[in-house]
Formats: structure tokens, sequence, C-alpha cells
């Protein structure tokens, strides 16, 4: 890079931070130095002239169009499927580059000055991220020689390295790829700087035409020299070669300066990449070949259903135990009965299982399917309650259904209740087996019957949570638990009703439902009128499209309603006035969207996340602090909220760290 390149370059960059941060990156003397530096070089340079930051920052995470569709690559998973690749395509020189864990996007230059910067988004619309990336480290501002700017547009992966990982989280508790996306998507730009980016492809273009490239190594040639930072690679003569290099890189991929999860592999003749040409989307000529995530064979040797408070019927594998990653694994998780389609995996198979993100154990492939394997049923009825089952499509759509129970009185269904109950009025003491001996003991069919525990506190002291042991509850643990109860008797009606169970009914909507109502729900009466089937007044409280399951929900949880009054519970009627104002930016509080990698609900969060800290929202919000999902690089409404607003946004596996395993 020129000096004169180099400099306009460090002054973009300069003006922007000084502009749009607010912290500035040299001290104004050395700024002045560089623009007297540029003056005695080109006086009339036009970047001398440029006021304020070269970006206005209010375009951040605007919808943007991609000049050229970012795609998709296919994949191989082994070397077979590799070697196939290349006999298919009749491949010879290969182009073989790491594969990036992080964030994709493309930053589009205009004679030589950095115009826009675009996310992956869906391969054709992004959100700009050009506020952002003018502070991103390998990322020039200024692109070009002296008199001849580069004109066209580079693809890149948003990176957060290990260095910066750890200096930033040294605990190095969040993953560093959803870490590093949700910084890049921060509207106030805080820690942008932090990130690297690692160019891997361009086109450019002279005097309007597109410059043809002959090899993949040609391009990687020509991003260094333009001052990209690019991402490693290496030439290849033969798929032999190249294979070498993906078992290296798999075995010390841990010392790497960056986290990657796998190696691109490209024919570098481009001429034959474009013979090859491109199905549904995907070039046929390059190909990711992914490590797998760590991971062991096994057997699948049955499953087990387990049931939500909503009805839910959910799947687990129980596996013969395996050690993956120094721990002991015998049940995985299998999401739905769509993905034990998908994944045509029965009962007897040898099947390979990894940490999902290192952390929750999941089936990705049968690895063997013996002719004893035995189907896994798909429930015809509810295994607890023998009532009939539906199919739900959950949040997320292409994520399959959900079998569940449509039995309103069915026994899991109110004990998931009664656990909601607990968790959500934080009633100390009731564990899955005191619970469970209490339902079993007392005959308790809902929440309700918590409240008649006080006159059977000597049935209780010498109730038995341990058959095997004879061990029973006692006189100190009931006392507990029964303080811990009656200390519930007296609740706010955003308390009772959203510690009900009821879809799309937390706590924190009922607040928010009453503050937009005006009055409208400000007592429980109002809330069991039939209100909420009133498309005005759904409008008004800003459920516009859920006011009547809301409803049905309430009604349907008529009788539990009742018995709770009649059992001692006071829910008072709240006056606007004394609704809780927006939550103050140091409180700490999740929001937990759509269905999760391990299939568990946002109510199983709700106790581990007050017990570290943190309130359970239902929505996202101004100075929420997480925002949880099964895929964080997900462009759904509530994502685009959260990035817009400054809210991180995280999966499953780092809100395990943050709530301990559930």
């Amino acid at each position: 890079m020129s000096r004169t390149a180099t400099l306009r370059n460090l002054i973009l960059k300069a003006k922007h931070a000084y502009y749009y941060s607010n912290e500035p990156v040299m001290s104004d003397a050395e700024y002045d130095a560089l623009e007297d530096e540029l003056k005695l070089l080109d006086p009339n340079d036009p970047v001398l002239g440029l006021v304020g930051s070269p970006v206005p920052p209010d375009t951040m995470l605007t919808k943007a169009r991609h000049a050229m569709p970012m795609g998709s690559q296919s994949k191989v998973n082994s070397e077979d499927e590799f070697r196939a690749w290349c006999v298919k395509n009749e491949v010879k020189a290969i182009h073989a580059s790491l594969k990036g864990d992080g964030a994709s996007a493309a930053a589009y230059y205009r004679d030589g000055r950095l115009v826009q910067a675009i996310s992956r988004g869906d391969g054709t619309i992004g959100e700009d991220i050009t506020a952002n990336a003018l502070r991103f480290k390998g990322l020039p501002a200024w692109v070009g020689s002296q008199d001849a700017g580069f004109s066209g547009s580079v693809r890149f992966e948003v990176i957060l390295t290990v260095e910066d990982w750890t200096k930033l989280d040294p605990a190095r508790s969040k993953n560093p790829r959803n870490a590093g996306t949700g910084i890049m998507g921060r509207k106030n730009g805080q820690q942008s700087d932090c990130l690297t980016i690692f160019a891997f492809d361009l086109d450019e273009t002279i005097d309007g035409r597109s410059v043809e490239f002959q090899t993949e190594s040609q391009k990687s040639l020509r991003l260094a020299e333009l001052g990209f930072n690019v991402i490693a690679h290496q030439i290849f003569e033969s798929a032999d070669g190249a294979i070498e290099y993906f078992q290296q890189i798999a075995k010390t991929r841990d010392a790497l300066p960056i986290w990657i999860d796998g190696v691109v592999m490209k024919v570098d003749d481009i001429t034959k990449q474009r013979d090859l040409g491109v199905t549904a989307g995907r070039p046929k000529g390059q190909v990711a070949w992914k490590f797998d995530s760590s991971g062991a064979e096994t057997v699948l040797e049955g499953v087990v259903v387990s049931g939500g408070h909503t009805g839910g019927l959910y799947p687990t594998a129980q596996l013969q135990p395996v050690d993956i990653g120094g721990t002991t694994v015998s049940n995985a998780s299998l999401a739905n009965y769509d993905e034990i389609a998908r994944l045509d995996v029965a009962i007897g198979d040898s099947v390979w299982v990894v940490k999902a993100n290192d952390i929750i154990p999941k089936i990705i492939r049968v690895t063997d399917r013996p002719p004893t394997r035995q189907a896994i049923v798909v429930p015809s009825t509810c295994p607890f309650c023998g009532g009939e089952v539906g199919r739900r499509r959950i949040s997320g759509g292409d994520e399959g259904v959900i079998i569940e129970c449509r039995n309103p009185e069915c026994s899991k269904k109110s004990t998931g209740k009664i656990r909601r109950w607990i968790n959500s009025l934080n009633i100390l003491g009731i564990g899955d087996v005191v619970l469970e001996a209490m339902i079993e003991s007392f005959d308790m069919a809902d929440a309700a019957d918590l409240y008649t525990l006080r006159a059977r506190s000597e049935e209780m002291y010498d109730m038995v949570i341990n058959t095997e042991k004879d061990l029973r509850l006692g006189e100190l643990r009931s006392d507990s638990i029964l303080e811990a109860i009656d200390a519930t008797r007296d609740l706010t009606l955003a308390q009772f009703l959203g510690s009900l169970g009821l879809d799309h009914l937390g706590k924190r909507r009922v607040e928010l439902m009453m503050k937009s109502a005006n009055g409208e729900l400000n007592s429980l009466a109002d809330w069991r009128s039939g209100k909420l089937r009133d498309a005005e007044i759904a409008v008004k409280a800003g459920v516009p499209n859920i006011g009547g399951q809301i409803q049905d929900g309430i009604d349907s949880m008529g009788v539990v309603i009742d018995k709770l009054l009649a059992n001692g519970v006071n829910v008072r009627a709240t006056l606007p006035s004394e609704l809780p104002v927006d939550r103050d930016r140091s409180e700490k509080t999740v929001c937990i969207s759509g269905k999760l990698t391990s299939g568990k609900k946002k109510a199983d969060y709700e106790a581990p996340l007050k017990a570290a800290g943190y309130s359970l929202m239902d929505d996202v919000v101004k100075g929420l602090t997480y925002l949880v999902l099964a895929d964080p690089a997900s462009n759904s409404s509530k994502a685009v909220k959260a990035r817009k607003l400054g809210v991180a946004v995280i999966s499953e596996a780092e809100l395990i760290t943050i709530a301990g395993s559930v």
C-alpha cells in the first residue's frame, strides 16, 4: 500500500472513530500530523475535504441488498466424500483455506473508498454494518494505489480472535463466534474495534468491467496486495495433499489464533469452476469440509419421552455410555419426531454423537443400521394420560413440529404447570423429587393444591421422598417449604397470571399489556371477562394476533384460578402508577425465543436464571441483557430488533454457561 493510500485509510478511520463512537483512536496532534503529510503529497486529495464521519451511524442495521448474492457451499463430511467430489469433477489443483467460525459479510468499494458493508443475511438481503465495519481490524477504509482506487466487493469472515476474546471475556464463558456476531450487530458500535476480518474472495472492477482472475490463488494474492487481511490458505496439486492438510488442521486447530469449523476446498482454476456450474445456488467447484464437533460413536439403546407443561412430548435418546470431551454421555437430544425421520435413526443403530456447541449432546448421523433395528414409534396417544395427541408447528417453521397432548386434564401438563408456578414465584425447597412425592402423597392436581398443604403439615413431615432409603421430608424441611408457599399468598396480577404456565403470557408480558391497555386490564376480572377477544382491545394491549389465544388460555385455567382464590391466594388489582417503570440497564434480563436446540422450554430455565441473578422476560425491550435463540445469526424479527437495540444475541450453549445445566 502506497503512503498516500495508508494516510487516507488512517484519516478515514480516525474521522469515523471521532465522530461516530466518541472514542478517538489517536490524539488531535497525531491526526493533524497525518492530514499535514497528506496535504504535502496532494493538497487537493478528496479525503481532506471530508467533513464528519465517512458514514452516517443511523444506517446501522437497515436492510441492504448485495450487489452479487453471497451463496452457500455444499458440504462433505468424510475423506470418501471429498475424494468422490474430486473424482466426479476431475479436480486437479486445489485451493484449501481455513473456514473461519464467524459471521460472513461483504464490503463494497468505489474509487478506493469503503462505501458500504453488508452482513450476509439470506445471501441476497443483509443488514448495513458499515458504521461498525470501519472499525474492524484488517478491513481498510481506503484501498488502492495513489491514483487508482480499488472498486469492487470483498467477501470476508468477521471473527473475534482468541486473543481478543480472552481480553473481553477472560473466563471465556461465551462462544467467540456468537460473541463476535453480537458485537458486529451492535447499533452503538461498542467493541467493534475488537473484531478482525479475514478476506477470502473478491470481485474487482476496472473501468466498469470485472477483472478476470485465472485462479483462486491469484485472487488471494490480489487481496493481500490491496491490504486486506487474508484467510490462511495453501495450494495442493492433488486430493492427497489437501486431505493431509485437512487432517493436520483438524489435529492442531485448538492452537490456531482463531476458531475455525473446517476447511474450504475450491477448484483453483476459476474457468473450471465456472464450467462446473451451480446447483441450488451452491457452486459445484467448491465444498466446505467441516470438522465434526467433539463426538464419538455409540449405540442408541432406547428412547424416552418427556412432557412439558404445555403438553409437548419430547424424545430423548438413551445411549450406551460413551466418553465425549472428558465427560460420560448417556443421553442425547433428538429434538422432535421430524428430526428422527430426517436422520432415519432407530433403536439399535450405531450413531455419531457430538456435543453441539461443545455442550449439549446431540445425534447428528447414523453410522450403522443393523437388521435387528427397531423403529422409533411416534406416540399415537399421550404416554402420561392416554389422551389424544396432535401436531403443532414450532417457532422457526423449518425446524419441524412437536407432538403434543391435547388432553387439558393431562397429569403431565398439570405437573408441569405446578412446576412453572413454583419456579416463577421462587418457592424454594420443592425440587423434582419432593414435588413428585407431594403429587403422589396428596393427589395434587394443580398449583392451587399447594395452598392446602398447611393443614396437612403432619403428613408432610412423614412424607417419603426416597423409598429405597426410607428417607422422609422431615419437620424442618416441611416447615421451610410451607413458609415459602405462604409467602406467595398475596400476589400482583402480573405474578399471578404470569405464573399459570400459559402460552404467550409471562409476567413481563402481563405488565406490558396492562401498560398498553390504559386501564382496560387492571384487574383479574378484566382479564377473565373475554376482553382480549375484542380486536380493538387486543391491538391496544399490544397483542393483535394472539389476543384470542391468550384469552383461550386464561379461560382454560378457570377452574384452577377459582381454586387458587378459594384456597387463600389474593390477587391485587394494579393501578397504572404501580406498574414497574422500564427496567434499569443494570438489571440483568434474558428473553428466550423460539425452539431451543435441546428441546427445553424457557420455563425450564426460569429458576436457574433467577438463581444466577437474571430475570426472564417475554419480549425484546430496551435494556434487555440477552436474547437467546437456537441460531444467534438468525434474522428473525426479534433478532433484528435485538440488534437494533444493542442487545446481545446468544445461543443456548451460552445460556447454559450463565444459568448452569437444567
